[in-house]
């Protein structure tokens, strides 16, 4: 069982008991799945290489839940968990998947209406049955019944987070193949999207057949699609299409080039090989007159030929990428290796799962020079928000914090921007702090017109330094809020105020398209994990990506700066 499997589970779980009005058990289960969605090294393995004492090992696993996971490990499944939706009979897996529709409202359906499935919601919503009960109404049926259709119609599309241990582990496998010199992935996941529909992996070797086998016989593998004499089709067991071709070392560069440019970045690239004389394929270069191969070993000398700059995979999708790779112009993309430290992490002083000095210290073992807390500020909906009462103590201890690790520890609040505009706390108040996000959490039907100056409102009338998650999406669950963008970028360029590259897995807000938009509007970013736990820490590597994707160099992040340097422009 894969750890994405397992965290489902968990998840249900805790929304069952929640049902049942369990208290605590659903917190427990839920800091468990968490920690597996971001943990690299699979469970199964870690229970093969230590049994119940290692699976104990992973942050917020007891012994009772340790047991749990090692039968699901064990056998795929888990009594205790067939059992729980035995007793209560709601499909909870499926109205999970309606976006805006979560455990206490899934709740407040069962025990008002006797809801328990997509299908009894419907004909409820239909009938208009949701309009009267407490927190719902007329706008929320249609919000309801867009979900439902979008459930029914929707591609499944993967967190790339969530396809990244996949692809680690596939890769793996074939690596170990007999006869396998080099093995690559490609399509939209090495371009770095957010989502991804499936995935294609090419590799060079002189034993296809054997590297077909071995790839059609993996573990995962629920059903084979198609079956060739190089090239190969399956259906992995959480539904993800996992696509192979093996080829010869002479077209892996061309066969690469063609597999993780998107189709427009594609076109393009073939009609300037029409023009200079060439015909491009993912088989090779090659001469119109004769077609004489000329190139495809390797992306850089197609390129070459073509008289292109290397592209970086983010970039191809047709954004301007080959015109600039002709001018020898494309930016000297951020790596990974550029951040120093990460904004917006949270502490339990709010939501989050760890104490300020774990955090701290987790980032000081990732090589990180500094992280800032941004601990929630106000009523959104969440529990345990900070209040003005609290911050006292807050801000104490993060100067205790300060004095026991060896990197700089920024404070600061996450803090709501209200309907109109406004925040619950005072400028005044506000420059205690030194790092500032303001966010929207609520209310977020607003019209375009409505929701961009209440944004720009904040921006022009408090001392922010980051504008958080500045769409409000989360990814296969709720759509971008309605706000004009262009606005936004020109506000915050003038008021100095970084836009958030927000790395959650859930978010990857703003997308990378959105990041070369801001870039192009002369704003500068700030690069956050949005932290609950120690181990979403590295996140901040997803938000390179994002980075990435939107043509950023590193002297375009704050999070490369000096300390110094940061805390001067976080004063400006």
């Amino acid at each position: 069982m894969k750890n994405l499997d397992i965290a489902k589970i968990l998840y249900n779980i805790a929304d069952i008991l929640e049902l049942q009005e369990v208290l605590f058990k659903p917190l427990a289960y839920r800091k468990v799945a968490l920690a597996l969605e971001s943990l690299s090294e699979d469970a199964g393995d870690i229970y093969t290489k230590g049994g119940l004492k290692a699976l104990m090992e992973i942050p917020g696993v007891g012994e009772h839940i340790a047991v749990k996971m090692e039968e699901i490990i064990q056998t795929g499944k888990l009594k205790y968990y067939d059992d729980l939706k035995k007793e209560i009979k709601v499909d909870i897996e499926q109205l999970n998947k309606i976006p805006t529709l979560g455990p206490k409202k899934i709740k407040l359906l069962y025990q008002e209406l006797g809801i328990k499935t997509v299908d009894d919601l419907e004909k409820a919503i239909l009938q208009g049955k949701l309009r009267d009960l407490h927190g719902f109404g007329e706008e929320t049926e249609k919000n309801l019944l867009k979900g439902i259709e979008l459930i029914k119609t929707r591609p499944q599309r993967f967190l790339y987070a969530h396809a990244l241990p996949l692809v680690q582990e596939i890769t793996r496998r074939l690596q170990q193949g007999d006869g396998v010199q080099r093995v690559e992935i490609t399509g939209s996941f090495r371009r770095g999207k957010e989502t991804v529909g499936d995935l294609d992996f090419l590799v060079i070797s002189d034993k296809a057949e054997k590297v077909v086998n071995l790839f059609t016989a993996m573990p995962d593998v629920k059903e084979v699609l198609a079956k060739g004499s190089t090239r190969s089709s399956v259906r992995l067991t959480n539904g993800l299409q996992v696509d192979l071709r093996v080829l010869k070392e002479k077209e892996f560069g061309s066969a690469m080039l063609y597999f993780i440019g998107n189709k427009e970045h594609n076109v393009e690239l073939r009609k300037l090989a029409l023009r200079k004389g060439y015909t491009l394929s993912e088989y090779g270069l090659f001469r119109l007159k004769g077609k004489r191969w000329v190139a495809g070993r390797t992306e850089d000398e197609v390129y070459k030929k073509l008289g292109l700059q290397y592209i970086e995979p983010e970039l191809r999708e047709n954004t301007g990428e080959i015109p600039a790779a002709m001018k020898g112009i494309l930016p000297r993309l951020v790596t990974a290796k550029d951040i120093n430290g990460v904004f917006h992490n949270h502490s339990i002083w709010s939501d989050g799962n760890n104490s300020l000095l774990e955090m701290a210290q987790k980032a000081e073992q990732l090589g990180l020079k500094f992280i800032s807390f941004n601990d929630h500020f106000g009523h959104m909906g969440i529990t345990n928000p900070l209040n003005e009462k609290r911050l006292t103590g807050y801000l104490k201890e993060i100067e205790k914090v300060r004095k026991k690790v060896g990197l700089r520890v920024l404070s600061g609040v996450e803090i709501d921007i209200l309907k109109d505009g406004t925040l619950p706390l005072s400028a005044k108040k506000l420059k205690e702090f030194d790092v500032v996000i303001a966010s929207v959490h609520v209310s977020l039907k607003m019209s375009e017109e409505e929701m961009t100056k209440r944004v720009c409102n904040a921006l022009e009338n408090y001392p922010l330094n980051i504008l958080g998650h500045p769409t409000g999406r989360i990814l296969n669950e709720r759509e971008p809020m309605a706000i004009n963008l262009e606005r936004v970028f020109d506000v915050a360029k003038r008021r100095n105020v970084f836009m958030e590259i927000n790395g959650s897995p859930g978010r990857m807000d703003l997308s990378g398209l959105q990041v070369k938009a801001a870039k192009e509007a002369g704003c500068l970013f700030a690069l956050s994990t949005d932290g609950h736990d120690i181990s979403h820490l590295p996140f901040y590597r997803l938000g390179v990506l994002s980075a990435r994707r939107g043509w950023l160099e590193k002297k375009d992040l704050l999070n490369h700066w000096s300390i110094k340097r940061i805390e001067k422009a976080l004063k400006e």
